[in-house]
């Protein structure tokens, strides 16, 4: 799930100034693209429906240029791909993207890295098999995706 349809750049101030409209609300803000991301925003695309402000590092890892004034609907934005639940149907962690794990759950932690050193994550089963491996030490793995 992505924002991008919902962020759009009105009016542009100067390169790292711009006004964008919420299109959801309505509402107008002014962003600033953060000092030590201004090289990476200037320097690609992005995809038409990416958020216009979302780039990708160097290292191929996605970066919003805003964060530090981005809008209040991408502050309550939750870029979730998957929830992990224990047995009692507590979450103890989520997937952000495809493979970022976010879990204060030792366990957990570990058998994601087991899983992520066996599985290709462009692989289109690799949802099967993280439930299948999960399902089998006690957790419920809901996709959002």
């Amino acid at each position: 799930m992505s924002l991008g349809r919902h962020i759009r750049i009105e009016r542009s101030l100067s390169p790292v100034q711009h006004y964008v409209r919420n299109a959801v609300t309505g509402d107008l803000f002014l962003v600033t693209i953060h000092p030590d991301q201004r090289a990476c925003y200037s320097r690609g695309e992005h995809d038409l429906a990416w958020c216009p402000f979302l780039r990708k590092d160097p290292e191929e890892v996605f970066i919003c240029t805003i964060y530090e004034t981005r809008p209040q609907i991408c502050q309550d934005f939750r870029c979730r791909t998957m929830v992990i639940y224990d047995q009692g149907g507590r979450e103890v962690g989520h997937i952000s993207g495809k493979t970022s794990l976010s879990t204060m759950d030792p366990t957990l932690a570990v058998l994601w890295q087991d899983l992520a050193g066996i599985t290709k994550k462009d692989d289109s089963s690799w949802i099967e098999t993280v439930r299948s491996s999960l399902r089998h030490h006690g957790y419920i793995i809901e996709p959002l995706t």
